[in-house]
């Protein structure tokens, strides 16, 4: 029998792919795939060779969107691509949150404007004038983010750094700095493993770039609970996902984000789920 052929897809920026590349190869040689790293603008891949095609680490998608896009595109066919390429192109777009909101799903309050040279207090009347986040709608790794100590300086930053550029607006929480905020991993719907991202002191943002931390911890029923009802308010659904949530100072949870484009899933916190990623991507 053929091994299924799986290509998990870099950046050209990191070619060796990243933490948990080398052992998620080795997962999904053992179960019997023939599964290698490959990076997405080479032009010399063949990629009709194969079988299935993880976005691993293409993290520098959001700065080179046209180019990506038109790849996704060009590759996308008879299923190959691990999630659907119709639920990658709605999650790319942060704008997806207010699709969610609308579906009962809680978050930070949250406004967006089509261009932040548009943006102006009237966009913002209402929200509590408390420290808020500013970000533009497509982007990644916390790059090109802002906490702004107003409303006022919402508006100027969205004017002055992402003026031809959709723009999201949402309240702090404040909570990300007590508490952290907390990473849900499902596969093929089932909670794989939860880790709890905490900022270095001074930061807002959890990513280990910034000075972040991750630590693995245990799931309460609930919060699966919870997971489960953010996926099924998705349009379609993943083969691998992450809930990122924090639990404000209520005791309820607010949706940041839902990452089904190419997240790190965590794996090396949780070494048992690297079998288990392979066998859902196998599967």
């Amino acid at each position: 029998m053929t091994p299924q052929r799986v290509a998990l897809v870099t950046a050209p920026t990191l070619p060796d792919g990243m933490e948990d590349t080398r052992d998620l190869l080795t997962a999904l040689h053992e179960a019997g795939a023939a599964a290698s790293l490959v990076i997405w603008d080479d032009e010399n891949t063949p990629w009709d060779d194969f079988d299935a095609i993880l976005l691993h680490s293409p993290w520098d998608y959001s700065m080179r969107l046209q180019e990506f896009t038109e790849w996704l595109a060009k590759i996308d066919r008879d299923d190959r691509l691990l999630n659907s390429h119709p639920l990658i192109t709605w999650n790319v777009d942060k704008r997806y949150l207010i699709e969610l909101r609308d579906r009962g799903i809680a978050l930070p309050e949250t406004r967006v404007a089509d261009r932040g040279a548009d943006l102006t207090a009237d966009h913002l009347a209402g929200m509590d004038a408390g420290r808020v986040v500013v970000k533009p709608v497509i982007g990644a790794g916390g790059r090109r983010t802002w906490l702004c100590s107003s409303l006022d300086e919402a508006v100027s930053v969205a004017r002055a750094e992402l003026r031809d550029e959709p723009v999201l607006i949402q309240a702090y929480e404040r909570v990300v700095e007590s508490e952290g905020e907390y990473s849900a991993i499902y596969l093929d719907g089932v909670l794989s493993h939860l880790v709890l991202k905490v900022p270095r002191p001074g930061e807002f943002r959890v990513q280990n770039h910034y000075g972040g931390r991750t630590y693995p911890v245990a799931a309460e029923p609930w919060m699966d609970s919870y997971g489960r009802r953010v996926l099924a308010a998705l349009p379609n659904q993943p083969i691998y996902g992450r809930i990122d949530f924090v639990i404000d100072e209520s005791g309820e949870p607010k949706l940041m984000e839902i990452e089904v484009v190419e997240p790190d899933l965590f794996l090396r916190y949780h070494p048992e789920s690297y079998r288990r990623f392979a066998r859902t991507m196998l599967h």
